[in-house]
């Protein structure tokens, strides 16, 4: 559709690097693919959901931490999802002015009960994972914590990078 031609554009925007930020998604979604965490049909996370989270790991990275490799980036992803204050939701651009469809947790009693709000940068703002259950936010979770232990162990030296797409 239209819109996520437009959502795609927008991130680009929003993103310190969009090399380092392409690279890292490459990466994350092929370990989401491996783990049997993609796809939106199944309650889990689809492409843009994990663009979003990939684009919000460079915004906190900052312009210094789009400089060094994607390794940075990639292990700095696993912390922060392994470490996220679910439900809180992650926002990589905020929007004051909304339309009434737009995600509003404050007006709209179903969105206060989403387990992962991932919201989109585009107006009307919405939670691409509104599939996203309990149960798989906290396995996602967790397989980010699993993966973050793998990139401690690949920085160290002891484990190699294959070992996280296994």
């Amino acid at each position: 559709s239209l819109n996520g031609y437009r959502a795609t554009c927008e991130i680009l925007q929003l993103v310190p690097s969009v090399e380092k930020f392409r690279l890292t998604l490459r990466v994350i979604k092929l370990w989401a693919r491996r783990n049997g965490l993609y796809g939106n049909m199944l309650g889990f996370l689809g492409g843009a959901s994990w663009a979003i989270l990939v684009a919000k790991v460079c915004q906190l990275a900052g312009i210094e931490g789009n400089l060094g490799s994607c390794v940075n980036l990639v292990h700095r992803f696993f912390y922060t999802f392994a470490n996220w204050n679910w439900p809180e939701p992650v926002y990589i651009k905020k929007v004051d002015a909304q339309p009434y469809p737009a995600w509003n947790p404050a007006m709209n009693h179903y969105d206060r009960e989403h387990a992962m709000p991932i919201i989109t940068s585009s107006v009307p703002q919405m939670n691409s994972a509104v599939n996203v259950t309990k149960t798989n936010c906290q396995l996602i979770t967790a397989k980010c914590a699993e993966a973050f232990t793998v990139c401690q162990s690949v920085l160290e030296g002891v484990s190699l990078w294959s070992d996280l797409f296994q």
